[in-house]
């Protein structure tokens, strides 16, 4: 239906009889032009030909009667291969172009295919359907003939490398945007370390958005500094957040929201992460509620119930309720509550854990409500350094991306501020002495969590040529043990060991 594309999003869930219904509407049109600045043109297309494949699995050897009389009713209008599972050996490319590569060396090209067995990775292409998912025989082949012709299709996730914590590391430590992708759309190439995008199969779901830890990928159509835009206009507001399936399937069953509800429609939810949840209680200043058809998502669980254990620990309270049934709407609308205001902006585009970590801070205080607890794929934790070990040699701090890990040149120390820590481990792999614990039990909810605190301290090392700061005194004292009994016999070499760099040039060639 085209009911849901009307503009402003969100209207058709207004009733025309409350007095406010003209305001509320001049309010989702200013949210509607915002909107639509970034609404993405299609920027690539493709031709699906007429070529299908049917994937079965045989019985004795012996094609389905399902599979037969559904590829002869395509016949007409389609170039059907019937393709035994048993006999595939691969199936590669995309929608509109894959081949599958058969046991007797056969390759087979088809634009789209329909599977009567359950496949998981088959079903991650675009282009590749279930049977199980279509009512009837008729509304699946309608489907099939509806993506024939010119197919468009928008590159709606953008990625940053340079914050990335996979891309060109030695070692894995991050994916979990490839792990949770339903599709194609995001895969990991490990021996390269790089990721892998799939624009035609991505279903802008987001989810590999909300999972970043970093910020590394954005959901162009709704950029995090536009969402914020959005939700400064939401203050004094109760926000009812839906995506746009809910949004539709409210249309259909002819609901109207009840005040003081104010809706919120996005493409998707589950690109919201702990920060953007957070930033509308504070910002509306009030509880939010949320209409989802499917509650039974690792979205639900992880990043609504992390923030909702932060509430329930600092103000014995929710804060965000979550349903999928329309009587309870009107049930919550009467019991929603205020929530403290807080009306922070992110003027210079920090990450969002720095975003969070001051958010939180203002609703902490001097207090301390013990530890919200890592959800997965969600965590927070704390790192732990042996101080008599460390060597200071800073290679935890080339390894951290997000600067959670600094070193102070003015005191020669090690610091660490766990809140904005992502717990990624890199700086574990990456400490050649071995003194690094990580845990990732959670967020600590006191003050002292988000400030940095010292790891290890070190006196500074003088050059003993020219008097130059130029290191610690333990990495060089770790290096002059190392090497002091293979320079024994130079002396020259053995001095270069508590040389800066420009001074041991100089002592090699002294006399020469």
């Amino acid at each position: 239906m085209g009911l849901p594309n009307s503009s402003p999003r969100g209207h058709l869930l207004l009733d025309k009889k409350y007095l406010a219904y003209s305001e509320q509407l001049d309010f989702l049109s200013q949210i509607q032009e915002i909107v639509d600045d970034f609404i993405l043109e299609d920027t690539k297309s493709i031709t699906i030909n007429n070529q299908i494949a049917l994937i079965y699995t045989s019985d004795d050897g012996e094609m389905p009667s399902i599979v037969k009389h559904f590829g002869k009713d395509l016949e007409s209008d389609f170039e059907v291969f019937y393709l035994d599972i048993a006999k595939i050996a691969s199936v590669n490319g995309g929608f509109g172009n894959f081949t599958a590569k058969m046991e007797n060396e056969e390759n087979i090209s088809f634009a789209q295919a329909v599977i009567f067995v359950y496949e998981e990775n088959l079903l991650r292409f675009r282009g590749i359907y279930s049977v199980a998912d279509f009512d009837n025989p008729q509304s699946l082949m309608a489907y099939l003939k509806e993506n024939l012709g010119i197919y468009s299709y928008k590159e709606v996730i953008s990625f940053k490398e340079e914050i990335c914590q996979y891309y060109h590391r030695r070692d894995k430590h991050c994916s979990k945007c490839a792990q949770i992708c339903p599709t194609f759309g995001v895969g990991a190439n490990d021996s390269l370390m790089e990721l892998i995008f799939s624009p035609i199969d991505c279903i802008a779901c987001g989810l590999c958005v909300g999972v970043c830890p970093t910020g590394a990928l954005e959901y162009e159509e709704m950029p995090k500094e536009v969402l914020e835009e959005i939700m400064e206009l939401y203050e004094d507001k109760v926000i009812f957040l839906c995506d746009y399936q809910g949004y539709e399937y409210l249309i259909n069953q002819g609901f109207f929201l009840p005040p003081p509800l104010t809706p919120l429609v996005l493409p998707n939810l589950e690109f919201l992460n702990e920060n953007d949840l957070v930033s509308m209680l504070q910002t509306s200043g009030n509880e939010i509620l949320i209409f989802m058809q499917d509650l039974e998502n690792q979205w639900i669980e992880s990043v609504v119930g992390f923030v909702k254990s932060i509430t329930k620990q600092i103000y014995t309270k929710n804060a965000i309720y979550y349903t999928d049934n329309i009587e309870e709407i009107y049930q919550r609308a009467t019991e929603i509550q205020s929530f403290e205001k807080y009306l922070y902006k992110n003027r210079y585009n920090k990450p969002h854990r720095e975003s969070f970590a001051q958010r939180l801070q203002y609703m902490i205080k001097d207090k301390d409500f013990g530890v919200a607890k890592s959800i997965a794929p969600v965590f927070y934790g704390n790192i732990k350094v042996d101080s008599m070990r460390c060597t200071l040699c800073l290679s935890c701090v080339g390894a951290c991306n997000v600067n959670a890990i600094f070193a102070k040149e003015d005191d020669f120390s090690l610091r660490f501020n766990p809140s904005i820590c992502t717990t990624c481990g890199y700086c574990v792999s990456s400490c050649p002495e071995n003194v690094i614990e990580l845990s990732r039990e959670g967020l600590e909810l006191y003050r002292e969590y988000f400030k940095s605190k010292e790891l290890a301290k070190d006196e500074p090392f003088s050059c003993v040529e020219c008097g130059k700061v130029f290191s610690t005194k333990k990495s060089i004292d770790k290096v002059y043990t190392m090497l002091s009994v293979t320079f024994a016999s130079d002396e020259k070499k053995l001095k270069t060991l508590q040389c800066c760099p420009d001074c041991k040039v100089k002592v090699m060639f002294r006399g020469n």
